[in-house]
C-alpha cells in the first residue's frame, strides 16, 4: 500500500507497553466519514487494557475524539449534518457504529444495537485518522477547539447518567469518585439544576478541582466519614441522588447506599468487570431506585452529545480544567505512563496532533 495511505497509530504490545506503528488508513464507504484526529483523550477504560491485557492489539483504541472531516460519503438520499472541513466530536462507540434500523436504534439507545459495524477499518482514535458513520459526527460550534471537543464524550456519559436518573431541580447529589467521569458528573449535575453537589475524592488535587468545577464540597477520607458528612449537610436525610463512578473491585455500591436518602436514587456508572460483594438489604430497606446508565443516546428528543456540547459552549461545563497533560502521538509511552500514575496529578491526558 502506498505510503500516503498509511497512518501513525498507537497500539499496546504487552501490559504497560505501547508502541507507535504504521497501519492502513480507513477507507470511505457509503454513510461514513473519515476524520483527521486533532485530539484524543485517554479514558479509564483504556487504562484497564493498558495495565492488564496480555494480548497485543492489532488496531488502536481510543474513543474520546475530536477532529476534522477530510472525507465524506453520505448515506444515499440523505443530507448529512457535517461537511468536509468541519471540526466535530465523534460518538465512536454507539451512533458512530450503529446500524440505524434495528429496534434499539429506532428507540435512540444506540449502545444496544446488535448490528454495530466492526473490523480493522473501524478502529479507535489513538491514530491520525478514524472512520465512523456520519450520523455519529457532531459539529462543534465556533469557540470550541479540539481539546474541548474530545471532552464531549466523557461529558456526555455524565449527562446521560444525570438525565436517566431524572435529576430534579434543587436536588442534592453525592458523587462517588473524582476522576474524569466523577468530575464530569459534578459539572453536569451543577449545570442541569442540582442544588448541593458533594464529591467523594481519593486525592487532594481531585478534591480541589471538584470544588472549582461547582461541587459544594469535596470529601476526603473513609466512606463512613463521607456518609456522616453528607447526612449532616442534608438534615440527616442523605442525598436525593448518588452517582457511583469508580467501578472495578471497590466497595462503592455499598457506599452509595449509605449516601442516599430513603426512596432516593442511585446511578451506577462505574464498570465492574468481576463480581463484587453487595449488600442488597440496605437499598431494600430504604426503597432505593437504582439505574445503570451506559454511554449515551437520545433522551426526550435530544442526543446526550448535543446537550454536552451546549453545556461546553455556554461555559457551564469548563471541561478543559480537567486537562492536565498534552502529548504528541509519538509520545504515547509517556502519555500512558502519566495517565496511569496519579502521583503525576493527572486527571485527563490527551494526544494532540497539531504539535
Amino acid at each position: 500500500m502506498a505510503e500516503a495511505q498509511m497512518m501513525r497509530s498507537v497500539v499496546r504490545v504487552t501490559p504497560r507497553h505501547v508502541r507507535v506503528v504504521d497501519l492502513p488508513r480507513p477507507q470511505l464507504e457509503a454513510g461514513t466519514a473519515v476524520v483527521r484526529v486533532r485530539a484524543a483523550g485517554i479514558c479509564g477504560s483504556d487504562l484497564h487494557g493498558y495495565r492488564e491485557r496480555d494480548q497485543p492489539e492489532a488496531r488502536p483504541q481510543g474513543h474520546e475524539v475530536a477532529g476534522e472531516v477530510v472525507g465524506l460519503a453520505p448515506h444515499p438520499g440523505s443530507q448529512p449534518a457535517v461537511r468536509e472541513g468541519d471540526l466535530v466530536a465523534l460518538d465512536t462507540i454507539c451512533l458512530g457504529r450503529a446500524c440505524g434500523a434495528c429496534r434499539w436504534c429506532r428507540e435512540g439507545v444506540y449502545f444496544h444495537c446488535e448490528r454495530k459495524r466492526r473490523g480493522d477499518d473501524w478502529a479507535g482514535g489513538f491514530a491520525e485518522y478514524i472512520k465512523r458513520d456520519v450520523r455519529g459526527l457532531f459539529p462543534l460550534p465556533a469557540g470550541i477547539g479540539p481539546a474541548e471537543g474530545a471532552m464531549v464524550e466523557p461529558l456526555a456519559v455524565a449527562v446521560h447518567a444525570v438525565r436517566l436518573a431524572q435529576l430534579q431541580r434543587g436536588e442534592t447529589v453525592a458523587i462517588i469518585g473524582a476522576g474524569t467521569i466523577g468530575l464530569m458528573c459534578v459539572m453536569a449535575a451543577a449545570a442541569m439544576g442540582a442544588g448541593a453537589v458533594y464529591a467523594m475524592a481519593r486525592h487532594p488535587h481531585q478534591a480541589e478541582l471538584a470544588r472549582a468545577l461547582g461541587a459544594s464540597d469535596a470529601l476526603l477520607g473513609a466512606p463512613e466519614e463521607a456518609a456522616v458528612a453528607v447526612r449532616e449537610r442534608t438534615g440527616g436525610l442523605g442525598a436525593d441522588l448518588a452517582i457511583e463512578t469508580v467501578g472495578g473491585e471497590a466497595p462503592t455500591l455499598n457506599q452509595a447506599w449509605s449516601l442516599v436518602r430513603r426512596r432516593g436514587r442511585v446511578a451506577v456508572l462505574g464498570v465492574f468487570g468481576h463480581q463484587v460483594p453487595v449488600n442488597l438489604g440496605a437499598p431494600l430497606g430504604k426503597e432505593v431506585t437504582v439505574c445503570f446508565p451506559v454511554c449515551y443516546g437520545d433522551q426526550d428528543g435530544r442526543h446526550d452529545y448535543d446537550v454536552a456540547i451546549d453545556l461546553i459552549a455556554s461555559r457551564k461545563a469548563p471541561v478543559t480544567k480537567l486537562l492536565t497533560h498534552r502529548f504528541a502521538l509519538e509520545e504515547a509511552a509517556a502519555a500512558f505512563a502519566a495517565a496511569d500514575d496519579k502521583s503525576s496529578r493527572s486527571i485527563k491526558v490527551q494526544f494532540h496532533m497539531d504539535r
